[in-house]
């Protein structure tokens, strides 16, 4: 070959080169400039700046599917980045719509390019991010798509499988309507923007136009109305770098999949002093406290992630370490509602003991709760359903799991809080602990009622309900039922912290295969 040919072959060679950078350049610029004008105003960062806020280098890992729909220059990727990064040194799946193309609008590639990630992490074995920020199906000449076996359709279905095998996380960063909105419900933890996001089945005009109601997507679907009444929502954040920060810290308690155990960090003493766990619970079974301190007391420093904290209040879950190791801690709240389960905190404590479980994470309860909550109410509101369902996670979850019953355990509260008889691994008992069918009034009202309102003198009426009381709660005296072995072990509460942590040691390799079956009929 001569020295022209070799330099004609060189530039044609760079100019395919050139072709490939050039568009792929063009590509990653996104949507027209005006709509990057609006998202500006709208306080919305680019998706490939939102990428950066997460990955450790600048650039993810890979990207697939960049050239989708490269003949239409209208629809740059199709409207969404997809591909893996490392998060911490870690890698992590991910899909983020580009709201400058189609208002984020899920195409038949994008769709595609969804399905083709999850399928990736379902192989790779490694967690998905999807950072959503889309206005749904996008509503052209593509027809149906949407239900067609290997389009967009098949998100969901591929969520579903992927539930318990990989970690699923989900970032909202807009209006989500119809069927973008399933995608966060069907992850494992959600985080919404404050007052930018919103997550609804139908937007506000769609609602408007079938049924007449007039309402925002605040009122409709925004994140404190999620985040306080529907409970679909687990983190509420004010800023992107703040959602970004979060992602990172959840993703240290979780495993890169089901078959893995979250990563063991090194121990951090109690940001409280164990001394104090004594002092923090009152004498009286029935005056308040908040159950936050006892926590504090006993785990790592910084180290109590609360998910849904603003649902269901009367029931804390979270995310914490004792001495390195992950736990998922359900505690009862006594100074909210008394510590009462009711509808809602037992669908809450229900899914976060079913996720623990799914991925291995340690369970520790701390009971102090009068029990379920009783009344017309709640019984239309599916109590005992609904409490079935917190007491089926507790009874099947086969991680290592700790029952404290650190002051009131009554009727089948303690069920629920993996007591004696739910294969806890052990049922640690303080001193201020009560395990009864119900509480001493309502007890004594309920056996001796007739005899009480016999006595006329007011005076022996009140000793008369004095002693019965007393004699009521001789029977479920804590050393009485030590001795009895219903519970394990009595233990002064400064020592909780290292009982805990030599306890968890000692279960760390557990092995407690359920009886074989299909599945359960019980959903959680």
């Amino acid at each position: 070959m001569s020295r022209e040919e070799k330099v004609l072959l060189e530039a044609d060679r760079m100019s395919r080169e050139e072709r490939v950078l050039q568009e792929a350049n063009r590509i990653k610029q996104g949507g027209p400039q005006a709509n990057h004008e609006k998202i500006e105003q709208m306080g919305k960062l680019f998706v490939r700046d939102r990428l950066k806020l997460y990955f450790d280098q600048e650039n993810p890992a890979y990207e697939t599917g960049l050239f989708a729909n490269a003949l239409d220059e209208r629809l740059p990727a199709d409207g969404v980045v997809a591909g893996a990064g490392k998060i911490n040194d870690r890698l992590v799946y991910f899909t983020a719509s580009d709201f400058t193309v189609k208002a984020g609008s899920i195409g038949k590639k994008h769709g595609e390019k969804i399905l083709r990630s999850q399928q990736a992490a379902i192989k790779g074995k490694r967690p998905i991010l999807y950072l959503i920020d889309s206005s749904g199906g996008r509503i052209d000449e593509s027809g149906g798509y949407h239900v067609e076996k290997y389009s967009g359709g098949k998100i969901f279905y591929n969520h579903s499988i992927m539930s318990g095998r990989i970690p699923q996380i989900g970032v909202l960063y807009g209006p989500c309507f119809a069927g973008t909105a399933y995608m966060p419900v069907f992850c494992d933890f959600v985080i919404m923007m404050n007052e930018k996001a919103g997550m609804a089945i139908a937007s506000p005009r769609m609602v408007a136009m079938a049924t007449g109601q007039k309402v925002d997507i605040e009122e409709l679907g925004g994140a404190k109305m999620h985040a306080q009444k529907s409970g679909s929502v687990d983190f509420v954040v004010d800023s992107e770098e703040e959602a970004a920060e979060l992602v990172k810290k959840l993703l240290t308690y979780l495993p890169d999949h089901f078959e893995t155990t979250p990563k063991k960090m090194e121990g951090r003493l109690p940001a409280g002093n164990s001394d104090d766990v004594d002092k923090i619970i009152p004498q009286e079974p029935n005056q308040p406290y908040d159950v936050r301190k006892l926590i504090n007391c006993v785990v790592d420093a910084d180290s109590f992630l609360e998910v849904q904290k603003d649902y269901a209040k009367e029931l804390v879950v979270g995310f914490a370490r004792l001495d390195g190791r992950v736990v998922g801690i359900v505690a009862n709240q006594p100074c909210v509602k008394g510590g009462a389960i009711f509808p809602e905190s037992a669908d809450k404590g229900a899914n976060f003991v079913w996720t623990c479980d799914s991925y291995n994470i340690p369970l520790l309860f701390l009971c102090d709760t009068p029990g379920f909550m009783v009344g017309t109410k709640v019984e239309q509101e599916g109590i005992l359903r609904r409490g079935r369902n917190f007491i089926y996670a507790s009874s099947v979850a086969n991680v290592p799991k700790m029952c404290v019953v650190v002051r009131k355990a009554y009727g089948a509260g303690i069920y629920a809080m993996a007591g004696p008889a739910y294969e806890p691994d052990t049922t640690i008992a303080l001193p201020s602990a009560e395990i009864a069918i119900m509480g001493p009034e309502a007890a004594i009202n309920a056996v001796y009622y007739n005899k009480i309102q016999s006595v006329k003198d007011p005076k022996e009426k009140v000793e008369l309900i004095k002693q019965l009381r007393d004699e009521y709660k001789a029977g479920y005296d804590i050393y009485k039922l030590a001795g009895d072995l219903v519970i394990d072990d009595l233990i002064v509460p400064k020592d909780l912290r290292n009982e805990l942590i030599q306890r968890y040691e000692a279960f760390e390799n557990k092995d407690f295969p359920l009886p074989s079956k299909k599945h359960g009929t019980i959903l959680s």
